[in-house]
């Protein structure tokens, strides 16, 4: 199954939920990292030759390639976490049939069984609030219908296609091998854009692991610190990330800084602090990079402070408040 294998890692590997695929037998031959993060473990190989099928599963793996081509089913149970408890977890199974035996594809999201969509606001939620909430949820929203419907039928189409290759003669597998990559691309497309409308890591980890991704993808040297160790509302979350990210291509692009240091402080407010050394433009809190940072701040009910100092750069400093907006549910914590 080497060859299965090595056609999977590709596919599964680029997907931005945890997955695996198991052998007929139903042990796990395959698993991507997100899956070995989701279920607490380090490396995905460590879940290698467990059982695959969560708890509750309702019956034996499908094993009609046919169904492969349609539209995954959801499922729910839990799966073992490495830390004891059982994980709820809601799944889709792609079957996959080969000559040499049966296998499937599991793909993953936790599940509360609540859907996130069925909150609702909290009659003393500020106005402000609620509009920032719903505006995270239609962010999510959108994240979610892409990753669990276009990326996994996508991923279904790759896996058929990349089993029929093995089956056809040349000049046939030659015209596949330009549809797996078409399709290939699609994917890539999809999850560039489901990063755009809410990174996963944000989902998955919240606010500080998301700016410490943040800060390597920049050409500079970009610092991240502060207190901030917890989970936050995911409208606070979802607004500062992006906030954070408009100030950091402000800086680097807009004022040519060669360090750039982000620390966000929490008590009873979020205190987010932006310092850059770049080239202060005189341009004031109306210029329009500073105008975008501040609708953002202003979205979260907060307040911005610039301070710009002519040969020593850009200090910008928001505080949010927190308390207005309900807490993250836990269908929040690992991506809904």
């Amino acid at each position: 199954m080497t060859s299965l294998a090595d056609d999977l890692g590709h596919i599964l590997d680029v997907m931005q939920q945890p997955a695996w695929a198991v052998d007929a037998e139903h042990r796990v031959f395959h698993a991507n990292p997100l899956a070995a993060e989701f279920l607490g473990h380090k490396r995905a190989t460590d879940l290698l030759g467990m059982d695959g099928r969560p708890a509750e599963f309702p019956g034996p793996m499908p094993q009609s390639h046919a169904a492969a081509h349609t539209a995954p089913s959801r499922r729910r149970g839990t799966l073992p976490h490495a830390d004891g408890f059982r994980l709820p977890v809601e799944w889709s199974v792609v079957p996959l049939t080969r000559p040499s035996g049966g296998a499937a594809v599991y793909v993953f999201r936790a599940s509360t069984g609540v859907p996130v969509a069925a909150r609702e606001p909290k009659e003393e939620e500020p106005a402000r609030a609620r509009g920032a909430g719903l505006d995270a949820d239609l962010h999510r929203g959108a994240a979610r219908t892409l990753q669990h419907g276009a990326q996994e039928r996508l991923t279904s189409l790759l896996l058929g296609l990349n089993l029929l290759r093995e089956q056809v003669p040349p000049p046939a597998a030659g015209m596949l091998d330009h549809a797996i990559r078409d399709a290939e691309a699609a994917l890539g497309h999809v999850r560039e854009v489901t990063h755009e409308l809410y990174p996963g890591v944000l989902r998955l980890r919240g606010l500080p692991a998301a700016l410490a991704v943040l800060a390597g993808q920049w050409p500079v040297s970009v610092g991240v610190s502060g207190n901030l160790r917890e989970r936050l509302p995911h409208a606070v979350e979802m607004h500062t990330y992006f906030l954070i990210r408009e100030a950091l291509g402000r800086a680097v692009h807009g004022s040519g800084a060669s360090t750039v240091h982000v620390a966000t402080d929490f008590d009873l407010e979020l205190v987010v602090t932006v310092v850059d050394d770049g080239v202060a433009t005189g341009d004031g809190p109306d210029s329009a990079p500073l105008a975008a940072i501040a609708d953002r701040v202003a979205v979260l009910d907060g307040s911005l402070s610039v301070r710009q100092t002519v040969g020593e750069g850009t200090t910008l400093r928001a505080v949010i408040p927190v308390q207005a907006y309900t807490v993250p549910q836990e269908d929040d914590l690992y991506g809904g």
